[in-house]
């Protein structure tokens, strides 16, 4: 079976200079979440970038359902794919309902209106979100949590197959965090987003990919990944599984190697 999002040995870097990220091969069937983690700079918004075709890999090839992303229109991909990144703008005159709505840019035609169906798929997009009372406020008035939230409703308002995310949680309160969390794995959608938080990772993706200096230091089913043995190098520091109750799930915690702390 053609896996729904394929990357062939891909790779980025500036012309004149060292690769950024390289020789990232990874398949992911219809449906399923990846996470993407690693130290700061290991390359995890440049892959992420190379996916939503903000980038045009320099080694290698990005493919949707099979296709190459770089063999389609720009209006055909962003049909497909809909990202949601760190940066948030805040400086839009628009309302939530506004911004929400640009995710129907890629669907319509010209110079064409709201119709029907553009409204509705606005209004569901701003009730999962839990923005629906919000609609009406400017964006730029908007706290980061709820901005953020924001754009995540706008990104499902494009209603793409792909949806892409870089550190979805950063401004959101524990509450949203989980409720987020939830809407992720509810969604059915495919799903490739970054997570500097490890135990948010294991609670909402079917399997990790984890970088180290541009290249896959590892890969595969989630628990498999998040071994202590495996990240411990990779992060420089000791990780520790603990078992939470009640509910019996592991949870890691992660402490200074020893040399790094004596004076």
């Amino acid at each position: 079976m053609t896996p729904h999002l394929e990357l062939r040995a891909a790779g980025w870097g500036p012309r004149r200079g060292p690769p950024v990220l390289r020789d990232v091969t990874v398949a992911l069937a219809r449906g399923q979440i990846l996470g993407v983690v690693g130290p700061n700079g290991a390359g995890k918004s440049t892959l992420l970038r190379l996916i939503y075709r903000f980038l045009q890999p320099r080694w290698g090839s990005v493919h949707l359902d099979g296709r190459d992303l770089w063999a389609m229109g720009p209006r055909e991909a962003a049909c497909k794919i809909a990202a949601v990144l760190q940066e948030q703008p805040s400086d839009f005159a628009l309302t939530v309902r506004e911004i929400v709505d640009l995710g129907r840019a890629p669907h319509r035609r010209g110079f064409g209106r709201d119709g029907a169906q553009d409204a509705a798929v606005v209004s569901r997009a701003l009730a999962r979100l839990d923005l629906a009372a919000l609609a009406d406020r400017p964006f730029g008035t908007m706290s980061g949590g709820e901005r953020q939230r924001a754009m995540v409703a706008r990104a499902l308002a494009q209603e793409p197959e792909l949806l892409v995310l870089d550190e979805p949680t950063n401004h959101l309160d524990i509450r949203h965090q989980l409720e987020l969390l939830a809407l992720l794995r509810d969604l059915r959608l495919t799903i490739v987003l970054s997570l500097h938080d490890l135990n948010l990772a294991s609670a909402v993706c079917d399997s990790i990919l984890l970088l180290q200096d541009g290249a896959v230091r590892a890969q595969g089913a989630t628990a498999a990944v998040l071994d202590p043995a495996t990240l411990g190098p990779v992060f420089g520091v000791t990780v520790r599984p603990e078992r939470l109750a009640p509910s019996g799930r592991d949870h890691l915690t992660f402490h200074l190697n020893p040399q790094e702390t004596s004076s």
